[in-house]
């Protein structure tokens, strides 16, 4: 009898047990899932980088900026427009502006916390806080960014201290406003460089890739470069238009290598990469690996190269404020 209790016991006792670091990080750690947005739609992949949802319809042009929402949507910007659509792929929501090319651009989308959508009007230089019944709830004139109306601005963020980041194409510059649209900080760029979009980082520091000089920049308030990744790096790949990127929890970096534009003759293989703060890389996402499950390239008019136009990346399940 005691023999039998004392196996009852520790039977308990191991159940008891909390699980191991091992074991409890396995369950944790769910498949990596990818959103990426690129020149004619929305794609999701999953962890063996294959394509499990595919968005793109005839009326699409330039994804810039792609977002999954909690509730499963996908909010996207395009050239002319803003969209939601469920993974059934019907529309829910559908902001549009004319279909006026040279005159008219949407850059980028974010999804803000009140259910809002603060969107960056190049053609009318405006950011602009849009409400689910397409009401412009708050607006602000942006400072002039050239006559180009494609080349004047990339992206835009609203921080979590309420002010917005804006980036500059053709000025080399990334300014940041307040809300009432007055400049509270300022970051000149070299004359070599485009930044796609900044990101500030819960440190007060700003994370800022470049497309033009294949370089991704961290720096503090007082405009020191704090962390840099760029071309000089061995990564085992060719760095090029590190557009898209989102900083994970864990400080790593999900970062587009996209082909736009890219120089004759180029054979960028690597479209995607996670990135640690001491520059190894974890894992690729090859253009093979889209092209096996249907993702074509599209051949460009001005480089007469098969490009694969990626943009915006998120990496589903972790916090999307950091993108």
């Amino acid at each position: 009898m005691k023999y039998f209790y004392n196996l009852c016991l520790t039977v308990l006792f191991c159940f008891l047990l909390p699980m191991t670091p091992s074991a409890a990080a396995e369950e944790k750690s769910p498949p990596r899932q990818l959103l990426i947005g690129y020149g004619e739609g929305v794609l999701q992949l999953d962890e063996q980088n294959h394509i499990v949802w595919h968005y793109h319809p005839a009326d699409i042009e330039t994804v810039y900026d792609a977002w999954q929402l909690p509730n499963g949507n996908v909010l996207f910007c395009h050239r002319y427009g803003v969209r939601e659509v469920t993974l059934d792929q019907k529309t829910v929501w559908d902001y549009k502006i004319p279909r006026e090319p040279g005159k008219q651009e949407i850059n980028s989308c974010q999804p803000l916390p009140d259910g809002k959508v603060l969107i960056l009007d190049c053609g009318n230089q405006k950011l602009l806080e849009v409400d689910r019944d397409q009401s412009v709830t708050h607006s602000i004139d942006l400072p002039d960014g050239g006559k180009n109306v494609h080349n004047r601005y990339m992206q835009a963020r609203k921080t979590p201290q309420g002010t917005y980041l804006i980036s500059y194409r053709d000025n080399k510059l990334i300014l940041e406003l307040n809300a009432d649209g007055k400049e509270v900080w300022r970051y000149k760029l070299n004359d070599n460089d485009r930044a796609f979009t900044a990101i500030r980082l819960p440190n007060g520091r700003t994370l800022i890739p470049c497309i033009t000089s294949y370089r991704i920049i961290e720096v503090d308030p007082e405009g020191k470069i704090t962390w840099e990744l760029d071309k000089q790096d061995d990564l085992g790949f060719e760095l090029l238009y590190p557009v898209g990127v989102q900083v994970r929890n864990n400080g790593n970096l999900v970062v587009i290598n996209s082909d736009y534009h890219h120089r004759k003759g180029m054979d960028n293989d690597v479209q995607a990469f996670e990135i640690t703060r001491d520059k190894r890389v974890l894992w690729t996402l090859k253009k093979t690996d889209l092209e096996t499950d249907g993702k074509i390239p599209v051949v460009e008019r001005g480089t007469k190269m098969p490009s694969h136009h990626l943009l915006s990346i998120q990496m589903l399940g972790e916090p999307a404020g950091l993108k």
